[in-house]
C-alpha cells in the first residue's frame, strides 16, 4: 500500500508511521526439573530436552530426583603394595566366600579386616577369569590366568586342577553352559567341554576354525538365556577377538542332533577379557560399538547396533573411550541389584584412574562416576566390592564419603529456552533445590548459548547438619527425614543469551543429597 493510499484510508498517518514502542523486560521464573533422563552425549546441545544432563559425574539418576552416589570403604588390607586384579565369589552350601588375587597370590576377604596367609602364592599374574559349577562331589570355584594352572576351590581348600586335553597353564577363559564346563586357550579357536557336572578327566576339542571366518581367537565364551531362566533352549555364544559371534544350540557338542550352528553374527569387537555378563535373560558385551544386549542387536546390522545398544545415549563417549583405553586392563560389566545398576567398569589409565559407566537397571539413564579407582568388582552376599590399586578390597556402594575422601558430584543441565527460543534473556538468580542432610553450599556456574566455561567457585557445605532426636534443641533443631530436609537457597548469577545450562557442583565426606530441580530469574527482552 502506497502512502497515498494509506492517507485515503482514513488512519491518521501520525500514528500508521510513528514505531510501535519497545515492551519492557518482563521478569520471569521458571523451574526445571532434575535431568532424570541421564548424562547425555549423543544428541545436538540445540534438541537436548531438559530432562538430560551434558554432564552428570558422580549423580546417580532416579525416576524423581539425583542422588548424590554413595562412597566405598576399606574392606580387608594387607594384600600387598601392587593392585588387587581379580574377585572370586564362591556360593558354597552353607557359607559363601570372596577371595581376592592380589601380589601373585589368592587371598580369603570374606571377614573384614587385615588378610591373614595366602591361600594361593606364587602365581604368575593375577588376572583370573572365573565360574561355579556343581558337582557329586559338591560345590566348587573354577579359575584360570593364561599362565598358571587352573585353580578349583571346594569350599574348604584350593587345589591344581587336573584335567586332560588342552595345555592347562594356557586356559584362560571358562564358562558353564548346559551343565558342562567349557575352557579355552589363550590365543586360539579351539574351545574344550568336559563331561556332565565335572571339572576333571578328559575335555574334548570343539574347534571353531573353520566357522571363524575372519580369524583370531576366541575372546570369551557365554550363555544366553533367552526364557529367563536356565533350560534346554539355552545358546552357547562365543565371541572372537575380531567381532564374530557364533551362536550354538543344544546340549551335547559331541552328538549332531542335539548341537547345532545357529549362526555367525558380526558385531564390534569384544573388548577386555571379561567383556561378557549375563544380565537376567540377556547377555551383555562390551563391544567396540558399545554395550550391547544380544537380544537387542543379534539379528542388525553391524550399522544399525549402535542405535539399539544399551549405551546408545552416550555412545558418543564409550566409542572415544574404547579407542583410546580399549587395551587396557580392567573393562569389566557389573550387574548390582541392589543399585539398581548396570556398572560398566572404564580404565582410562591402568593403576591410576577408572571410571565407570553406570546405568540406572530400571529406566536405562546413564551417568558417570569417578573417584573409584576400581581394578575389578565382584559380589558377596549381595553386596558390591572392588579390587583397589593399592593391595586393598573396598566395599562399594557403602557410606557418604571415598574411604574418608570427599565425593565431588557434578551435573551440567541441557540449556534450556525456557519457553521462548525467540527472545533474549538476562538471568539473574538460580536456585538449586536440594534434598539433603545438611544444608548444601554448591558451586553454580551459568553458561549461556552453548558456551562450556571452566567452573570457577569451590562447593561446600554447611558444618551443621539436620537435628539428632534427645540431642538437638526443641524449636530450634531442623528435624531430618530419612532423605533429609529441603534446602533451596538463591544465588546470584550472571549471563545474557538466548538459553542457559546452570553447572552445579557438590562436595562432601559427611552428608547425604539429592537434586530435586532447579529454579531460575531472569530478565525476558523482545525477540532478537
Amino acid at each position: 500500500m502506497s502512502l497515498i493510499q494509506y492517507a485515503r484510508s482514513g488512519i491518521p498517518q501520525a500514528m500508521s508511521l510513528r514505531s510501535v514502542p519497545e515492551q519492557p523486560p518482563r521478569i520471569r521464573s521458571v523451574s526445571l526439573p532434575a535431568p532424570v533422563k541421564g548424562w547425555n552425549t549423543r544428541d545436538n546441545l540445540s534438541d537436548m530436552k531438559d530432562d538430560y544432563a551434558i554432564i552428570l559425574d558422580n549423580w546417580f539418576p532416579l525416576t524423581d530426583r539425583l542422588k548424590l552416589r554413595r562412597g566405598h570403604a576399606e574392606h580387608a588390607t594387607g594384600i600387598g603394595s601392587g593392585a588387587v586384579e581379580s574377585l572370586l565369589d564362591y556360593n558354597g552350601l552353607t557359607a559363601n566366600k570372596l577371595f581376592a588375587v592380589g601380589n601373585s597370590a589368592i587371598y580369603d576377604v570374606t571377614s573384614a579386616g587385615a588378610v591373614g596367609a595366602a591361600a594361593v602364592s606364587g602365581l604368575t599374574n593375577n588376572r583370573f577369569q572365573h565360574v561355579k559349577i556343581g558337582t557329586s562331589g559338591g560345590q566348587f570355584l573354577f579359575a584360570c590366568n593364561g599362565a598358571d594352572t587352573p585353580q578349583t576351590y571346594d569350599g574348604t581348600s584350593w587345589a591344581n586342577t587336573t584335567l586332560t586335553g588342552p595345555t592347562t597353564a594356557n586356559l584362560i577363559w571358562c564358562n558353564l553352559h548346559q551343565r558342562r564346563l567349557w575352557v579355552g586357550e589363550k590365543n586360539s579357536l579351539s574351545a574344550w567341554y568336559g563331561a556332565v557336572n565335572a571339572i576333571t578327566g578328559a575335555f574334548t576339542e570343539f574347534p571353531l576354525y573353520g566357522i571363524a571366518s575372519r580369524g583370531g581367537f576366541i575372546q570369551a565364551m557365554g550363555t544366553w538365556t533367552r526364557d529367563g531362566g536356565d533350560g534346554m533352549d539355552d545358546l552357547a555364544v562365543f565371541a572372537t577377538s575380531e567381532g564374530e559371534y557364533i551362536i550354538y544350540q543344544g546340549t551335547d557338542p559331541s552328538a549332531a542332533a542335539t548341537w547345532s550352528l545357529l549362526g555367525v553374527f558380526r558385531l564390534g569387537k569384544p573388548i577386555g577379557r571379561r567383556c561378557l555378563t549375563k544380565a537376567g535373560s540377556d547377555l551383555i558385551v562390551i563391544t567396540e560399538d558399545g554395550y550391547v544386549a544380544l537380544s537387542q542387536v543379534i539379528s542388525l546390522d553391524r550399522s544399525q547396533v549402535q542405535a539399539k545398544s544399551l549405551s546408545d545415549q552416550i555412545n558418543k563417549t564409550v566409542n572415544a573411550n574404547v579407542r583410546d583405553y580399549g587395551s587396557n586392563f580392567g573393562w569389566q560389566p557389573f550387574i548390582y541389584p541392589r543399585g539398581p545398576m548396570v556398572i560398566f567398569n572404564v580404565p582410562v589409565t591402568v593403576n591410576t584412574e577408572i571410571q565407570q559407566h553406570v546405568f540406572n537397571a530400571i529406566t536405562g539413564a546413564p551417568a558417570r562416576f569417578t573417584g573409584i579407582n576400581a581394578n575389578c568388582f565382584g559380589s558377596l552376599n549381595d553386596e558390591a566390592y572392588i579390587g583397589g590399586i593399592d593391595g586393598t578390597v573396598y566395599k562399594f556402594d557403602s557410606g557418604v564419603s571415598d574411604d574418608s575422601n570427599n565425593i565431588v558430584a557434578d551435573v551440567k543441565q541441557a540449556f534450556s529456552y525456557f519457553g521462548s527460543r525467540g527472545r533474549k534473556k538476562r538471568f539473574t538468580m538460580a536456585r538449586p533445590v536440594f534434598a539433603a542432610t545438611a544444608r548444601p553450599m554448591p558451586a553454580l556456574d551459568l553458561n549461556v548459548d552453548y558456551a562450556d566455561i571452566p567452573p570457577t567457585s569451590t562447593p561446600s557445605f554447611s558444618s551443621a547438619g539436620d537435628g539428632i532426636w534427645d540431642t538437638s534443641l526443641w524449636d530450634t533443631g531442623k528435624w531430618a527425614s530419612e532423605e533429609g530436609n529441603i534446602w533451596a537457597d538463591w544465588q546470584g548469577v550472571a549471563g545474557v543469551g538466548h538459553c542457559a545450562a546452570l553447572r552445579v557442583r557438590v562436595t562432601t565426606n559427611a552428608y547425604q543429597v539429592a537434586l530435586m530441580a532447579t529454579d531460575f530469574i531472569f530478565e525476558e527482552g523482545g525477540m532478537v
